[in-house]
C-alpha cells in the first residue's frame, strides 16, 4: 500500500494571541454590535490561545483590496511552501529531482500560473514533474490531497508524490464583513502550510521508524448544503459563508459517512486506534467527541493544534497527523482514521494503517 514517509510544517512570523484578536475584533465590531462583550466571549470559547500570520496585526486595521491581498497570497504563500517542501523532503532524505508528482493545495487565494507552477519555476523540480492544482476543498483539502496521492501512488507503485498544502486564512479576513460569521471566523482562522511525502509500494524508505500506509478513502456529498460553507466574492476579497450547524452536522452526517464507510471495510470504530480529526473548532472537536465516543486522549493532537495554531483550514489536520507520526515511531499493527469536513458540503476520510 502507499505510505506516509514524512511531513513537513511551517508557520509565518507575525504571532497574534487571543487578547489581540479580541481587542481587534471590539474595535472592528463594537459599532456594529451594542452587546460586543458578550459576543467576544466566542474568542474564549473558541479554544484558541495563539495563532500566526503572514502580515502583522496592525495590517488588518484598515481595508485592502482583493487585488492586494491576493499579490501577498501568492508571494508569501510560495515562501511558506518553499519552508515546509524544504522540512518534508529534508526529514525523508529526498531531492527534489526525486520528486514525480507534485500537488498544491489551496482555499484562501488564486494564482494562474497556479502556485505548483510557480513552485516547479523557483525550486529544482524536475521539469517533467507531474502537476496537480486542487483548489476550493477547503477545510477537507488535507485529507483529500491524501485520498487522491493514494489513488496515484497505487497507479504507479514506483512514484513519489508531494502534497503540499498552504493556507493563508487572515489574508481573507474582510474589515467590512460585520456577520457574525466573519465575526467568528476571525475568532479561529490563522496560516499555515504543510508538505507530505507520499510513496507507492516500491519506493524503499531512505529513514527508518514506522510510517502510516494509505488502505482506503472515501468521499460524501450531503444533500442541498452548498450554503453550509464557502465564500461569496466580492472587490474587496472573499466573504465567508459558514453555518452556525457545522457542529449538528458532524454528529449527524459525518457519524454516519464514517460508520458506513468503516462497515465497508469490515471495521467498526472500536477498530480505530487513532483519529486525526479536522478541528473546525471547539464545537466541532466536541461533536466528535459525542458523536463517535471519543475521549479528550483520542483528540489531543486535534486540542494542542487549535489551540497554538489555530484552524488552518485544509493544512490543520496535516499538522495534527504529524504530531502523531512523532508520537509513534514503533507503532505496528494498529489503525488510524483521518476525518476532515469542507464546502460542498463534504467529508472526507481516509484509513491509515501502520503494518
Amino acid at each position: 500500500m502507499p505510505k506516509i514517509v514524512s511531513i513537513g510544517t511551517a508557520l509565518p512570523k507575525y504571532r497574534v494571541s487571543r487578547e489581540d484578536t479580541k481587542e481587534f475584533a471590539r474595535n472592528l465590531y463594537g459599532e456594529a454590535y451594542h452587546d460586543i462583550d458578550r459576543l467576544l466571549a466566542i474568542f474564549d470559547n473558541a479554544a484558541v490561545d495563539t495563532r500566526q500570520f503572514c502580515v502583522p496585526k496592525e495590517w488588518f486595521s484598515a481595508p485592502h483590496s482583493f487585488g492586494e491581498k491576493n499579490a501577498l497570497y501568492i508571494e508569501n504563500g510560495l515562501a511558506l511552501s518553499q519552508v515546509s517542501i524544504e522540512n518534508c523532503l529534508t526529514e525523508a532524505q529526498v531531492e527534489y529531482g526525486e520528486i514525480d508528482v507534485l500537488m498544491f493545495v489551496s482555499t484562501t487565494g488564486l494564482s494562474t500560473p497556479s502556485m505548483d507552477a510557480r513552485l516547479i519555476q523557483m525550486l529544482p523540480f524536475r521539469k517533467n514533474v507531474r502537476r496537480m492544482p486542487l483548489w476550493g476543498v477547503g477545510c477537507a483539502g488535507g485529507a483529500s490531497s491524501l485520498s487522491w496521492a493514494m489513488e496515484i501512488a497505487c497507479a504507479s507503485p514506483n512514484a513519489k508524490i508531494l502534497i503540499v498544502v498552504t493556507e493563508l486564512c487572515g489574508l481573507t479576513f474582510i474589515r467590512g464583513d460585520l456577520s457574525k460569521a466573519a465575526l467568528v471566523s476571525s475568532a479561529i482562522f490563522a496560516d499555515g502550510s504543510a508538505s507530505v511525502l507520499v510513496t507507492g509500494d516500491k519506493v524503499k524508505p531512505k529513514v527508518s521508524g514506522a510510517r502510516p500506509c494509505l488502505a482506503a478513502s472515501a468521499t460524501e456529498t450531503l444533500p442541498d448544503s452548498l450554503d453550509v460553507m464557502g465564500w461569496q466574492f466580492y472587490e474587496d476579497g472573499f466573504k465567508v459563508i459558514l453555518s452556525r450547524d457545522v457542529p449538528e452536522i458532524t454528529k449527524t452526517f459525518m457519524k454516519n459517512s464514517i460508520a458506513k464507510f468503516l462497515e465497508s471495510k469490515n471495521l467498526s470504530f472500536s477498530d480505530i486506534k487513532h483519529f486525526i480529526t479536522h478541528p473546525g473548532g471547539a464545537k466541532v472537536l466536541e461533536a466528535y467527541k459525542d458523536s463517535l465516543g471519543l475521549t479528550d486522549q483520542h483528540l489531543r493532537h486535534a486540542y494542542h493544534i487549535l489551540r497554538t495554531c489555530g484552524n488552518m483550514s485544509a493544512a490543520t489536520v496535516l499538522f495534527i497527523l504529524k504530531k502523531f507520526l512523532d508520537e509513534l515511531p514503533d507503532e505496528q499493527q494498529s489503525y488510524g482514521l483521518i476525518g476532515a469536513l469542507g464546502p460542498g458540503f463534504s467529508s472526507e476520510v481516509v484509513l491509515l494503517h501502520w503494518d
